[in-house]
């Protein structure tokens, strides 16, 4: 009767032995069939048996997947514009005209960078929230001198084009019944250098 509580326990005991406890192997799940795929066979050199001598044959294969990451490619569009003049008005007039196509339109004129560069700057920043100063460090990695000045400027002259996009979303916004914002603070480097 006193030692009720100890019986108890043992019974417990007795129960948590008893049905023992399965653990499910974990599961790796499958990479995205929608990738690209490079399939390489490693096979053996010698297809002889050890024991025997006589002609191996292949009964099957093992399988397995790894994920490789290539880093992002950096290359420079070169454009080249075409001159022409006349060679019969060069004789007749005392001025020659040039005709030359047009230049090809770009997100800031006289600029190096492409529509394709910017966004990958401002998703990089805002979307990620990598710093200008970081990505800056990662140009350099691939030998191109891109100042966070340059990036910040670039990223100054984007946001007029986003203007239209802007209004539309504002006006969206407006006619909703209830808006949300996220105001969690972001902490920002602040520097004295220029």
């Amino acid at each position: 009767m006193f030692n009720e509580a100890e019986v108890e326990l043992d019974v417990v005991e007795e129960e948590m032995t008893t049905t023992q406890v399965v653990k499910k192997k974990p599961v790796r799940k499958k990479l995205p069939k929608d990738l690209p795929r490079e399939t390489v066979i490693h096979d053996i050199e010698d297809k002889n048996c050890r024991c025997c001598g006589n002609e191996l044959h292949q009964m099957g294969d093992e399988r397995s997947e790894k994920l490789e990451f290539i880093p992002a490619q950096v290359k420079v569009i070169e454009h080249v514009r075409l001159k022409y003049s006349c060679r019969t008005c060069e004789k007749i007039d005392t001025s020659t005209k040039i005709q030359i196509a047009p230049v090809p339109s770009s997100p800031i004129p006289k600029g190096i960078a492409t529509a394709t560069l910017l966004s990958q700057i401002i998703t990089i920043k805002y979307q990620y929230a990598l710093p200008l100063y970081r990505q800056e460090s990662l140009f350099k990695q691939y030998g191109i001198e891109l100042s966070r000045k340059t990036m910040a400027n670039w990223m100054m002259k984007s946001a007029t084009l986003f203007e239209p996009l802007y209004a539309l979303l504002q006006t969206i916004l407006l006619q909703q019944n209830i808006i949300q914002a996220d105001e969690t603070t972001l902490k920002v480097i602040s520097e004295d250098k220029v």
